[in-house]
């Protein structure tokens, strides 16, 4: 078919741009569609049809259609839509030939595409057969693109004006519900626009319940009728499409139920088809789910699910600004009624009245029909129920209704840890069922622990009748109103407590005004425990008191405690309770070790108040000691039924009252001590006085044994002395005994055994075992005896025996410590008065002691010989002394084992031949062991057997000083006379009835004695020695002056030398000579020698020496003869170890040649003047006098001008320092060396000054004699 004439007549583009103009005017898609189709079938005669493809189409309000690809199309089309080309029938790519050629198509599908979107498929065919020529195919595609074009223009509108209208229908829906607050309503309104708006079959909104874990029908609208049932209010996280979008927070859409596994269907909804559910969500949070269901299959496109998406943002903003309103409303209603609660108890300090409204307030603004409170008291390990709202609440107080803090329930447990315990079914939860009150019949139950500042004060506890009764807001309402109750019971309990303090304070100062009163101790410690029994939970209380003699706490024991005041119960049957029952000791004894109160647990033993009353095993006792200081004078005690009842609070009071009491005993008792102590300053004072006034042993002691019962109230004593000599105590004085007491004591009887040993008191039991006492009318009963050492310096003196009449019959020892005090401080008195006695008297002893040896001294003094010296100390000793025999034994000239008398004295002329006796003298064993052992010694006689036979017998014993002997009624003791160990004599005495006392003193005079005798015999010799001696060092002197003239007088001059000479001696005479001995033809002979000792033999064999070497001298010429000579001579006369060494040389002065021999002397040494070398002589030959034809040799060398020669003896080398260190031949040798420019006297005067320095002073040990030579230098 040809196009129109009219299509034909009007240019192309002018034809596609009226076109486009129309297809624009279009109000949709579908016009435009329809117009095309219009368009085609009038301008070409064809079918056309506009097929619209996804994803642009189907438009937002468009009816459903078939959309490409699903829509049922030709092939040719679905070609088109795949390779989006223009595609024919036939004839493609084909030129056509001429008109209605076979091969041209009759079938055209043109894709439409715009802005390379392809919006869909133009089909255009003819049914006639007649196919389309080039200019037809040609407008066809160009009104395809102009179509394409226009469409997308039409499009874009209508999207753009249907997003106009959601969002027109969203801010709508929004502003509806933004300024609804109430969550309720606010879910209605929201579904009721949602169904209304879009028409939906069932719109619902479901909100998450955190406590149950499920989602809760809020609000839902439906077409349904209103009589309708609505769909389950609750469902589970998890359960159909609801719980699943719930759970994920992803929206879940069903385009057709049927198909869809978690739809879930309900019998009140039988019309649903498709189903869509959105999350409310807030960031991750979900808030609850919007579930909007359609009759329809396919019900919610792609903008829909927008749409109703950024609904459902829009409505879980809504719905978090509601659940917040409402959480401020409520947090302000909560405000409210913590602040209502605050204000209803604030203003009680009263702590029941307290408790009682806040019960009230509860249960009024709660509507909660249980309600209690309990109270914790953490060292008694209970929780005490304090208050509650059932009719038996007071009955349980009263009672003392309460839970162990250590039970394993729930009351327990949040009182063990702090924390709030809920539970909205307690079935669950089986602690809370183990800790209940009446009538048990609760299900839900909040418990809230009271804190203040850390510590738990109480708790809460609030229980329902019902399950699921506390919720979050009631949680966080009674957590607040906790803290509020903790600081009003708190309060309270500091009101309480500062009432209790006022209390506490006003007795206290009750108590001390009693004090600063001086009340009397008896009624001030009633009121003590009267005070302490009102501020103290107490069923009985006792104060009990030390007896003041115990010092040591390891001294004490139940009868060291006496009761001096009880409260609500009898001092006799708590006695009895102490007495009776060694396990009430226990407690007493731990409490009394304690510095600080005792507080008894299950675990320590009963007390005396606990038997007393007859108390359960864990019942409440608390014993404060009563100290002064670390003295402790008793315990307080305190004991109350039940368990736990005593506190650190109780410690301070308990603690505080005790100080009281001990102050006020301490006080009473130092009252007392006071007059005691003065009345003792009386008793020492009138003791003192006595033992001034008393001047014998008898006297002090009678004064003593009167005084002490007056002064001290003792029934009777005795004073026994000591007797050392005879090691038993004897009795002195004694008062108050109806028959004499024992008059003796051994070391046999204990008692005083055990005085001896013992520097303390001894308490005596049982008087005939003790004291073997005979008379039974010295009973121990009802007394308490006791033994008092006297002792002074540490010496035992004596012992005071003392009867104490007891006042207190229940003490086995009533005897005080002042009373003690007291008289020890007469034993001490008497014991210094009796040791001042006894240094009086030895003070006389060793004055007449000293006047008995100066009465010695001076007679050997006066006396001119030994003998009459003798006979004067004999005949003086038995009237100074009052020895009934003294004789003077000395050693025989002839054998040192026997003697002779001297000089003696006998008061029995039988005696006296005895003692003068040979074999006396010669046999007495006596006097051979004070010979051998040179000790003194002594042995027992009795004058029937004093005889010549009897003496050969006696056994000799050796006298130690301060060793105990018994003294018999006859004695001789031997003396040795002996200076410096060597003996020289014998004393002996004969000793009748000498008392054992005066035995040392006899011994130590008479030995005195014996040294004055000695020293007499020492003055004899002596004087015998100095005349011998002054005769000696006559001699000795005279022979120094003789030998001095054998030695030259003067030294020669010899003319161009220089000599000098030293000589000394060690002794007065020595056996060092030297001579000079002119020789014809101008030589002179030099003699220097050494005998081989030391004094007079020594300076009589040089003199016999130096005689025979002078004498071959002047005969012989050469020096080796002369030796020769002389020794030949020696040798035979010389005695045995006698020699001489010496050294003789012959100069000649002119040429200074010198020839000399050496008999065994030291090298002389030369010292030559130039370079000065040292020069020493060969060794010489043997010694003078030691063998016979010894040939010397004679040697020879040169002096020169300016050389030196020392000739000496072995006393210059041999001279000794203090360390033992020779000066020797080098350091000789050095010492001339560096003093050889010196003319020879000065050299040996410095040598002489060398050698004294180096013995340090000291004299020298061996004779020196020096000869120096020197020659002069030529001018």
């Amino acid at each position: 078919m040809s196009p129109s004439p009219e299509l034909q007549a009007i240019p192309e583009w002018k034809q596609y741009l009226r076109l486009g103009e129309r297809l624009l005017d279009q109000p949709s898609v579908d016009k435009q569609c329809s117009f095309i189709q219009e368009t085609i079938k009038d301008l070409l005669g064809a079918e056309a049809t506009v097929w619209l493809s996804d994803p642009y189409f189907p438009l937002p309000g468009d009816q459903n259609k078939p959309i490409l690809p699903d829509a049922p199309v030709s092939q040719l089309v679905r070609i088109t839509f795949n390779q989006q080309l223009i595609n024919f029938d036939q004839g493609i790519n084909i030129p056509f030939i001429g008109n209605n050629n076979s091969t041209r198509p009759t079938h055209i599908a043109i894709p439409l595409i715009s802005q390379d979107n392809m919006l869909g498929i133009l089909e255009v065919k003819r049914v006639n057969s007649h196919s389309f020529d080039q200019h037809e195919i040609n407008f066809l595609e160009g009104f395809s693109t102009q179509a394409a074009v226009s469409m997308q223009i039409i499009r874009q509108v209508t999207l753009k004006n249907w997003r106009m209208e959601q969002l027109s229908l969203v801010r709508k829906v929004s502003e509806q519900i933004a300024n609804e607050h109430n969550l309720i309503s606010l879910c209605e309104k929201i579904t009721n626009l949602i169904q209304k708006t879009f028409g939906y079959y069932f719109v619902a909104i479901f909100l998450l319940n955190g406590k149950t874990k499920s989602l809760e029908l809020k609000a839902s609208s439906s077409a349904l009728k209103p009589d309708l049932s609505l769909p389950p209010s609750n469902m589970s996280i998890g359960e159909g499409m609801l719980g699943y979008v719930a759970r994920n927070g992803k929206e879940l859409i069903a385009p057709d139920v049927a198909n869809e596994s978690l739809y879930k269907p309900y019998a009140n909804l039988p019309n649903t088809k498709s189903e869509a559910t959105f999350p409310l969500k807030i960031d991750k949070k979900t808030l609850g789910v919007l579930d909007i269901q359609s009759n329809q299959i396919d019900a919610f496109s792609e903008n829909d699910v927008i749409v109703l998406g950024a609904l459902a943002n829009s409505i879980a903003l809504a719905v978090q600004d509601a659940e917040l309103y409402n959480s401020l409303s409520e947090r302000a209603e909560q405000i409210s009624i913590i602040f209502e609660v605050s204000q209803a108890i604030n203003s009680f300090l009263d702590l029941d009245e307290l408790l009682e409204k806040i019960i009230q307030i509860i249960i009024k603004r709660f509507g909660f029909k249980y309600v209690h409170i309990f109270t914790l008291h953490s060292g008694r390990r209970k929780i005490f129920y304090q208050a509650g709202s059932l009719p038996e609440s007071a009955n349980l107080v009263e009672i003392g209704f309460s839970f162990d803090l250590d039970g394993d329930g729930i009351i327990s447990w949040v009182a063990q840890n702090g924390i709030i315990a809920i539970s909205n079914d307690i079935s669950q939860d089986e602690r809370f069922g183990k800790q209940t009150l009446p009538p048990h019949d609760h299900l839900s139950e909040l418990v809230v622990p009271l804190i203040f500042g850390g510590e738990i004060l109480g708790l809460l506890d609030i229980q329902s009748e019902a399950k699921n009764a506390i919720d979050e807001h009631d949680l966080f309402i009674f957590e607040a109103i906790a803290s509020t109750i903790s600081s009003a019971l708190r309060n309270a309990f500091l009101f309480r407590s500062e009432q209790w303090r006022h209390q506490v304070a006003e007795s206290f100062r009750s108590v001390i005004s009693m004090i600063s009163a001086n009340t009397a101790l008896d009624t001030l410690l009633c009121n003590i425990l009267e005070k302490l029994n009102r501020n103290l939970p107490c069923d009985a209380s006792a104060i009990w008191l030390l007896d003041n003699r115990y010092d040591h706490l390891e001294e004490l024991n139940p009868k060291t405690l006496t009761l001096a005041a009880t409260w609500n119960i009898s001092k006799e049957k708590l006695s009895d309770a102490l007495s009776k029952d060694p396990e009430t000791w226990g407690l007493m004894e731990i409490a009394l070790k304690d510095s600080e109160p005792t507080i008894r647990t299950d675990e320590h033993p009963y007390g005396p108040l606990g038997i007393a009353l007859d108390f359960p095993s864990d019942y409440s006792s608390i014993a404060a000691p009563l100290l002064i200081g670390d003295q402790i004078l008793g315990l307080l005690t305190l004991a109350h039924h039940t368990s736990r009842r005593y506190g650190d609070e109780a410690k301070i009071m308990s603690i505080t009252f005790a100080n009281y009491a001990a102050v006020a005993i301490n006080n009473a008792r130092l009252y007392s001590d006071a007059q005691e102590q003065a009345w003792m300053s009386t008793v020492m004072l009138q003791v003192s006085q006595t033992c001034q006034n008393s001047e014998t042993t008898e006297d002090l002691l009678e004064s003593m044994v009167r005084l002490t019962p007056l002064l001290v109230g003792v029934k009777k004593c005795a004073f026994y002395l000591w007797n050392p000599y005879e090691n038993y105590f004897f009795l002195k004085s004694e008062y108050g005994f109806t028959s004499p007491p024992n008059p003796v004591w051994t070391k046999e009887v204990p008692a005083a055994f055990q005085v001896l040993n013992s520097y303390n008191p001894i308490y005596i039991q049982d008087l005939t075992e003790e004291l073997h006492f005979e008379s039974n009318d010295e009973s121990s009963h009802n007394n308490t005896i006791i033994l008092l050492p006297l002792r002074a310096r540490g010496d035992l003196l004596g012992s005071f025996l003392v009867f104490h009449e007891n006042k207190n019959p229940t003490l086995e020892n009533n005897l005080s410590n002042d009373t003690l005090s007291i008289l020890q401080g007469i034993v001490q008195q008497t014991a210094v008065s009796l040791d001042n006695m006894r240094l009086i008297e030895a003070r006389q002893e060793e004055a007449y002691i000293t006047a008995v040896l100066l009465q010695v001294a001076q007679a050997v003094v006066t006396q001119p010989n030994l003998s009459d010296t003798f006979d004067t100390i004999v005949n003086l000793l038995p009237i100074l002394i009052g020895v009934n025999a003294c004789i003077i034994y000395m050693p025989d000239d002839d054998d040192d084992q026997s003697f002779k008398a001297v000089g003696i004295y006998s008061d029995n002329d039988n005696h006296t031949s005895i003692f003068t006796s040979q074999e006396f003298c010669e046999k007495n064993p006596l006097l051979n062991f004070v010979s051998k052992f040179n000790q003194i010694a002594y042995t027992f006689i009795t004058n029937e057997e004093f005889d010549i036979e009897s003496i050969k017998n006696i056994k000799p014993l050796p006298y130690i000083q301060e060793m105990k002997i018994d003294v018999p009624d006859h004695m001789l003791i031997a003396f040795p006379i002996n200076l410096k160990g060597e003996l020289l004599g014998i004393l002996l005495t004969k000793e009748d009835n000498l008392s054992a006392q005066y035995f040392e003193k006899r011994v130590e005079l008479l030995n005195g004695v014996s040294q004055e005798i000695s020293l007499a015999i020492q003055n004899y010799f002596l004087q015998k020695d100095i005349v011998k001696r002054e005769k000696l060092e006559q001699e000795i002197q005279l022979a120094r002056q003789i030998q001095k003239t054998f030695l030259p007088d003067s030294l020669p001059v010899l003319p161009g030398w220089q000599i000098q000479t030293r000589w000394e001696t060690a002794l007065e005479v020595g056996g060092d000579f030297y001579d000079i001995i002119f020789l014809p033809n101008h030589r002179v002979g030099l003699v220097i020698a050494d005998v081989a000792d030391k004094g007079l033999a020594a300076s009589l064999y040089m003199t016999v020496s130096r005689t025979l070497i002078r004498a071959f001298g002047q005969t012989i010429a050469d020096p080796g003869g002369i030796l020769n000579a002389v020794n030949n001579l020696l040798v035979g006369d010389t005695p045995s170890g006698m020699f001489v060494t010496a050294v003789f040389a012959i100069l000649d002065l002119k040429t200074g040649k010198l020839i000399f021999a050496n008999a065994g002397h030291n090298r002389p040494i030369v010292i030559r003047s130039q370079k000065s070398l040292t020069e020493e002589l060969p060794q010489g030959d043997m010694a003078l006098g030691v063998m016979e034809d010894v040939q010397y040799r004679n040697m020879e060398f040169s002096i020169e001008p300016g050389d030196l020669i020392l000739f000496y003896t072995d006393g210059l080398t041999e001279t000794f320092s203090l360390e033992d260190e020779q000066y020797g031949v080098t350091r000789a040798i050095n010492f001339l060396k560096q003093n050889h420019h010196l003319n020879i006297n000065e050299i040996l005067d410095k040598l002489d000054l060398e050698l004294h320095d180096f013995r340090e002073g000291q004299p020298s040990s061996d004779d020196l004699t020096l000869i120096g030579l020197k020659r002069e230098e030529m001018p």
